[in-house]
């Protein structure tokens, strides 16, 4: 599991904008699908689940989005750039490495 985890991670980290469109829009029709060969008695408590889950992860992408700190969302310190610029911050993606 681990090998799959550092594969992806790696993977991942090659993604631009538009992979990361294709890849939503991929799960996106698949949620459909999932939705359509729903019995009718379970759509309801399912719709409320599916719907809680995007409303609350849009509130995370746009208050990321407008730098507003989420008390969920806690990131680590890093004492290590403290000298980097202001301009470089916003969506700059960093990139670092962990040692095992």
């Amino acid at each position: 599991m681990k090998r799959l985890k550092d594969f992806l991670d790696s993977y991942i980290v090659e993604f631009d904008w538009k992979d990361i469109a294709i890849f939503k829009l991929c799960l996106a029709a698949f949620g459909v699908m999932i939705g359509i060969s729903l019995p009718n008695g379970k759509k309801k408590p399912i719709m409320a689940i599916c719907g809680s889950v995007f409303v609350i992860t849009t509130i995370v992408l746009f208050a990321r989005l407008f730098d507003v700190e989420c008390p969920f969302c806690q990131e680590e310190d890093d004492f290590e750039d403290e000298e980097e610029d202001e301009d470089e911050k916003g969506f700059v993606m960093k990139i670092t490495a962990e040692d095992e």
